[in-house]
């Protein structure tokens, strides 16, 4: 035996492989063992720093000598002989089987030599007691065999072919080293429940109980639940719960990497896929599912995963070999479509997002597994706000994993916040000690004044321990540990950027009072407040269309009275903050190619990776005001994007991403008509006392019924017949400039208030502000500057001077801005 040994492994043995195997010798003699044992062997390689087998499990993030002194019982071993010398070797017969599943390794990896990589992969598949302990310590073969292939690097001539394939083990199984059974997963309970789906569960046992073509492909978007449904499958068969056909089945999950990982030379590739397709084949009880299958057809290294496909086809229509594949549903029209020869050895499934209340009842399936993991309850409402919240607001991506993730983070916050009292206990323990000790050591020294001060602070400290841990206590029996509507509320601003006020039953009240907030914040435009209020309760609260934006306007009127600001302020009250607006300026998208600007350019044009200004500002903010400003003057091409937003919230942008406006506020401005707006009296000045209520509406009434017939001159009826509401501002008179001015104050002194300072402005001086900066061609907008000019030069000034006043009241006396003492 050993003469076999000696003659296919040591011709091809490395040179650290060899001094490895000396050391583990001179370790066996230092030990009194009579032969090279395999834990000998192990330790023999771990004390060789330059072996590339030590290399790896170093990178693996393990302690060398922890294994060692696990391995030897924390025997010291010192060698001091030469371990580069020629040494006769006695190996135990367990030692030789480790060696001759080295020799096997090594022309699996196609490797010409036997190397310490390969004797280690050896020792791990043992099953010996010394094994099960570094097992625990995280050094398994299956961690080893990866981080083997990821960190690994071999130079030109150490790869090859090898000479005998039939020299290759059966008894080493390459889907037990890359691949993952999902039965015995399940068995184990590892595995998260399957909810439902019992329609499409049953077709894929119909699917795979045929005699031929039993192939079935799971298609669905990502995240409705395609790698679950196989999951609950597995679960079926370890539970016994299948028919006859399918009894004792292994189901082994693979990924295209996997089949991958490791193969440097054309043709590797094949071999292992082959090799797979006979152990299917042979073993008669096994199952392959390949989890983004499409990945098959796609490019890849010489020798790739175009080859996969190859090797794979004829393989499907083979009696015994079964496969069933998943794929989003955008990968399989690409792909599978594509492939005729391909798709017809597959029967797909098509599997829909489920409704939100088999997405409630998913989540509430899943909630045992979430309290046992965060250590917190989680109650029902929160399970439904979730899946709530996460349908209306979250639209790029699928139920229930959306939900999921939303209730996972929820969780994961709040047991961080009950948890957080630990560190305080934590710190006031070690505190403590240091207290103890120090007492003990003047107690010694006979120093009892100072000992007794000590014992002082030692009581206060376990008084406020005491307390602490009560506290925790308490917390954890109380409602204080329980993931409720607001934490969920929580996560969802933080991943929208929506304000807290205005998600799930608070934003019926957000919404009543929508119309006071906008009014306070917007002068003189109550009836175009109205509108846009009315048209956005309209959409939350469900009556509008689901599939179109929240709302869409036509802002009609002069310039500087207000247009712009309401939109800002929707994007505030609305999406939280006035950066959810974004402004596109029509006048730059004059010309016809102007809508690669919005959308991108196609692929093969400049420009085709960057992605369009719209489309790329909404994908990545979906919940946001879109304004179209000076929409006349776009080209019509242009105007054919904004009728597919309107009509069905949705836009292909170049790279052919759907981006979701479902989420938005689409407003557009125009000047047509401004003129007529400005010379109507009632209509511009309707907010004074002597206009009545009933007045002024006719006025807006008729106003609106005069422009229609000019827009439709000007913009195209479908545009406009998809429009919410086509919002008229008024022009603005002195007493609205008076406010406003009163406003842009208010929010100087709000940026004054991180030097702690106030500005008090005069009657005289607001009047004097109004007159300089308001007209009727200009509306409000010279106001702000007029304000920067007079006010803000002045107190800039005078702060530089007095840094020590609070206070600044300025009045204005012959044209000049004073301050008053």
């Amino acid at each position: 035996m050993e003469k076999v040994i000696k003659k296919d492994i040591f011709k091809r043995i490395s040179k650290n492989a060899r001094i490895s195997l000396r050391t583990s010798s001179l370790i066996s003699e230092h030990l009194k063992s009579e032969f090279v044992q395999p834990e000998h062997l192990l330790v023999g390689i771990l004390l060789n720093e330059n072996a590339l087998a030590t290399k790896i499990v170093a990178s693996m993030g393990l302690e060398i000598k922890e294994i060692v002194g696990k391995v030897l019982d924390n025997i010291g071993v010192d060698i001091t002989a030469d371990i580069n010398t020629s040494r006769d070797l006695k190996f135990s017969p367990s030692s030789k089987e480790v060696l001759r599943r080295a020799y096997d390794w090594s022309l699996r990896l196609s490797h010409v030599y036997v190397g310490t990589e390969h004797l280690m992969l050896s020792i791990l598949e043992s099953k010996d007691l010394y094994i099960k302990d570094i097992v625990n310590m995280g050094l398994t073969q299956r961690r080893f065999h990866k981080y083997l292939f990821e960190h690994a690097t071999y130079p030109l001539g150490v790869l090859a072919k090898p000479e005998m394939s039939n020299s290759v083990p059966s008894q080493g199984k390459i889907l037990d080293v890359i691949g993952r059974d999902l039965v015995e997963t399940a068995k184990t309970g590892k595995l998260d429940p399957l909810v439902g789906r019992e329609e499409e569960l049953g077709d894929i046992i119909k699917i795979l109980s045929r005699r031929k073509k039993n192939n079935p492909i799971v298609v669905g978007d990502a995240g409705v639940g395609k790698t679950v449904l196989i999951e609950g499958l597995a679960q079926k068969i370890a539970d016994d719960r299948v028919p006859p056909s399918l009894r004792d089945m292994r189901i082994v999950s693979l990924d295209v990497a996997s089949i991958m990982a490791g193969s440097r030379m054309r043709g590797d590739v094949e071999e292992k896929v082959l090799e797979i397709v006979n152990e299917v084949i042979e073993s008669n009880n096994t199952i392959l599912f390949i989890d983004e299958i499409h990945n098959i057809l796609t490019s890849g290294v010489p020798g790739g995963s175009s080859e996969i496909a190859a090797i794979l086809k004829p393989a499907l229509l083979k009696e015994g070999f079964r496969c069933i594949g998943a794929t989003t549903t955008d990968e399989y029209s690409a792909y599978f479509e594509n492939d005729n020869a391909l798709a017809r050895r597959f029967q797909p499934i098509f599997l829909k997002e489920p409704t939100l209340e088999e997405s409630i009842q998913i989540l509430r399936n899943l909630r045992p597994i979430f309290e046992a993991h965060h250590n917190i309850n989680i109650n029902d409402e929160a399970i439904k706000l979730a899946v709530t919240l996460s349908d209306r607001y979250i639209s790029d991506r699928y139920l229930p994993d959306k939900a999921i993730d939303l209730l996972d983070e929820a969780s994961a916050t709040k047991r961080l916040s009950v948890e957080s009292g630990y560190e305080s206990i934590s710190s006031l323990t070690s505190k403590l000690r240091s207290i103890q000790n120090a007492k003990k050591e003047f107690i010694l020294q006979g120093r009892m004044e100072r000992a007794e001060k000590y014992q002082k602070s030692e009581d206060t400290l376990l008084k406020k321990i005491d307390k602490l841990e009560k506290l925790q206590e308490k917390s954890k029996k109380e409602k204080d540990s329980e993931v409720n509507v607001e934490d969920i509320r929580r996560v969802v601003s933080n991943w929208t950027g929506i304000p807290l006020n205005t998600l799930g039953s608070k934003e019926k009240t957000a919404l009543l009072r929508l119309d006071s907030r906008i009014n306070r914040l917007v002068i003189g435009q109550k009836e175009a407040v109205n509108s846009v209020v009315s048209a956005i309760k309209r959409a939350r609260i469900g009556i509008s269309d689901v599939s179109r934006p929240w709302a869409s306007f036509l802002f009609l009127g002069p310039t500087g009275v207000g247009k712009t600001q309401l939109a800002k302020v929707l994007a505030s009250e609305l999406f939280g903050h006035e950066d959810r607006l974004v402004q596109i300026d029509m006048s730059e998208m004059m010309e016809m190619h102007s809508v690669s600007k919005l959308i991108g350019s196609p692929p093969g044009y400049v420009g085709f990776q960057e992605g369009g200004w719209l489309t790329e500002k909404v994908r990545r903010n979906p919940h946001c005001v879109i304004l179209f400003d000076e929409i006349e003057k776009a080209h019509p091409d242009v105007l054919n994007i904004l009728l597919q937003i309107l009509e069905y919230g949705h836009l292909t942008d170049g790279r052919g991403r759907r981006v979701n406006f479902k989420n938005t506020i689409v407003i557009l401005t125009s000047n047509i008509g401004a003129e007529e707006i400005s010379k109507d009296k009632v209509l511009g000045f309707s907010s004074s006392k002597d206009a009545g209520k009933s007045k002024s509406e006719q006025a807006y009434s008729t106003m609106k019924t005069e422009l229609m017939s000019e827009l439709r001159r000007t913009l195209r009826p479908e545009l406009l017949n998809r429009l919410d509401d086509i919002v008229i501002f008024r022009a603005l008179n002195s007493r609205d400039a008076k406010k406003i001015v009163e406003l842009l104050v208010i929010e100087l002194n709000e940026r004054l208030k991180t030097q702690d300072k106030t500005i008090i402005l005069s009657k005289a001086l607001l009047s004097y502000i109004v007159k300089e900066g308001f007209s009727e061609e200009y509306g409000a907008r010279p106001l702000r500057r007029v304000l920067q000019d007079l006010v803000e030069s002045t107190v800039a000034n005078y702060i530089l001077k007095n840094e020590e006043v609070s206070e600044i009241k300025l009045d204005i006396k012959d044209g000049r801005v004073n301050i008053l003492k």
